[in-house]
C-alpha cells in the first residue's frame, strides 16, 4: 500500500496558498507538494521516558517541489491551538531538498509499501532532531528516518523502528538534562 499523505484542512491550506503569494508572488503550481502534521516532545518528557503516546500536535509543514527545480518548506500554527493558522516561515534550498528526497525514500520502502504509514514531522528541539515519522495506520510500529541530527546514535541516513529510535533519544535527552547550566543560558 503506498504512504498515505495527511491532507490539510482547508483552510489551512488557504492560509498556506496566500502565504505563498506574499512571499513568492505569482507562479505555477508545485509539481509535488506534502503536508506533514507536525509533532513535537520536550526534553524533560522525553528524558522521562516519554513514548509515541506523548507527542504533541503543535503545526503542521508543507515541502514543495516547484517545476523551476527550487524546494521549499514552511511551518505553520496549529489552528486547533490558535484559531486560524498562521504561516511561520519560509525555507528553501538544501534542506527542504533533502526533506523530500527522505519522503521519495520513505515511499519505496518495503515495509511502508507492505503496510500502512501515514506521513508525519517530529520535532524534538531539545535535542536538536528533526524527522520524517511514519505513522503506522495497522499492525506493527512506527518507523522514524532522521532529518537532521548531530548524533551518531541517530543518523541521518537511518530508518529507525520507534522503539529503537526512542532508546537512543532518551539517552540522548538525559545526557543533555545532566549538563550543567548557566543562569545566563535561560
Amino acid at each position: 500500500m503506498p504512504i498515505q499523505f495527511v491532507e490539510p484542512s482547508p483552510a489551512v491550506l488557504n492560509t498556506y496558498q496566500h502565504s505563498m503569494l506574499d512571499f513568492c508572488g505569482p507562479r505555477d503550481p508545485a509539481t509535488k507538494l506534502y503536508h506533514l502534521p507536525v509533532g513535537t516532545i520536550d526534553l524533560a518528557t522525553l528524558a522521562k521516558g516519554a513514548t509515541l503516546d506523548d507527542i504533541g500536535q503543535s503545526g503542521c509543514r508543507f515541502y514543495a517541489a516547484w517545476p523551476d527545480g527550487t524546494a521549499t518548506s514552511c511551518e505553520m500554527t496549529d489552528p486547533t491551538s490558535y484559531g486560524l493558522a498562521e504561516f511561520r516561515n519560509l525555507a528553501q534550498g538544501e534542506a527542504p531538498a533533502a526533506a523530500l528526497a527522505r519522503i521519495a525514500e520513505a515511499e519505496g520502502l518495503a515495509r511502508v509499501q507492505a503496510g500502512s504509514y501515514a506521513l508525519h514531522f517530529l520535532s524534538i528541539p531539545g535535542i536538536y532532531l528533526e524527522a520524517l515519522h511514519l505513522v503506522n495506520q495497522g499492525e506493527g510500529g512506527d518507523l522514524i528516518l532522521p532529518l537532521v541530527s548531530g548524533y551518531s546514535q541517530i543518523p541521518t541516513d537511518a530508518v529507525m523502528d520507534a522503539g529503537a529510535f526512542f532508546v537512543a533519544a532518551r539517552a540522548i535527552a538525559t545526557a543533555r538534562l545532566a549538563q550543567p547550566t548557566s543562569p545566563l543560558s535561560s
